[in-house]
């Protein structure tokens, strides 16, 4: 009995681990442009040892997709997606996907996301070279007055399928062909912020640190046992 209680509270100190580590990632990205909140979703295992209790454990994380507040810059360059969409990015990878609309050029003149990496329009990548830069709504550059591109806005027909990265990026499933936005607006001198609230994740810190530190506790206190349990034996 002993042992399976012990390896019932490991699985929660674990689970708490990972609960924490998600919402440590969130907390961190606060202030990350375009950046989407994960959750964990719990499932109910039933402790063999302690048949009233039941520990909640993660059965997976899942990404909020809903529109962070949209904040004035003043950076001409900053672009926010008003509705749903995605700006898609050529990387060393494979094409990746994004809502951090913090744009730049490099030294070619080719508009990157903040990493460097190409932001795709509907003609491949976008070189701007003029001096005054519009973006309109419908994602059309024009540059001193003449268009010269149309930021690809895309979307997908499930979002969950997308996989989460690092730098912010999405990765499409081979399942999923990616679409046209329909409802997706692009605003220049604007910046989407994340959709974290820090308040609320802290509220979760600080209540996932308790039962981590309770499930540490638990697995020391049944290592005191059990040694304590072999020594008695030993002297028998």
């Amino acid at each position: 009995m002993a042992g399976i209680s012990r390896l019932t509270s490991i699985a929660a100190y674990e689970n708490q681990s990972k609960y924490f580590s998600t919402i440590a990632n969130n907390l961190s990205n606060a202030e990350t442009p375009g950046f989407k909140k994960e959750i964990a979703l719990f499932r109910s295992l039933l402790a063999q040892d302690v048949p009233s209790s039941q520990y909640p454990l993660i059965a997976e994380t899942k990404t909020l997709f809903h529109q962070g507040d949209l904040h004035p810059t003043g950076n001409v360059l900053d672009v926010a997606i008003d509705g749903e969409g995605f700006f898609k990015l050529q990387t060393p990878f494979g094409v990746r996907y994004t809502r951090a609309g913090n744009l730049k050029l490099n030294s070619n003149k080719v508009l990157t996301d903040s990493n460097g990496f190409p932001v795709m329009g509907k003609g491949g990548e976008i070189v701007v070279k003029g001096r005054e830069i519009t973006v309109k709504k419908d994602g059309t550059i024009e540059s001193d007055g003449r268009k010269v591109a149309q930021i690809a806005l895309v979307t997908f027909a499930d979002l969950g399928l997308l996989t989460k990265e690092g730098q912010n990026f999405f990765r499409a499933d081979e399942s999923q062909r990616e679409k046209g936005s329909e409802t997706g607006q692009v605003l220049q001198w604007t910046l989407e912020a994340s959709n974290v609230n820090p308040l609320e994740e802290v509220v979760k810190l600080i209540d996932s640190l308790r039962t981590y530190e309770s499930c540490l506790k638990m697995i020391q206190s049944q290592d005191e046992i059990d040694a304590k349990a072999a020594n008695e034996l030993g002297r028998v």
